[in-house]
């Protein structure tokens, strides 16, 4: 008996850095599209106003 404790086997070693980081990207992006279409957000940008009339109207403004 040469072997060590626990020595019969060479691990397998690590996936290269390059699959990793293509595996994390697309599990991103697998995750993010299914809470899309279950949760379905509303990503519309809402109308810009003008400058002049923003400044003539107050902010805290709310009794109209």
């Amino acid at each position: 008996m040469n072997q060590k404790f626990g020595a019969a086997k060479q691990p397998t070693g690590t996936p290269s850095l390059a699959w990793s980081c293509v595996v994390v990207i697309a599990s991103l992006l697998v995750g993010a599209s299914v809470v899309h279409n279950i949760y379905k957000p509303d990503l519309t940008l809402p109308p810009v106003e003008d400058a002049d009339e923003a400044k003539k109207k107050p902010a805290g403004n709310a009794k109209e």
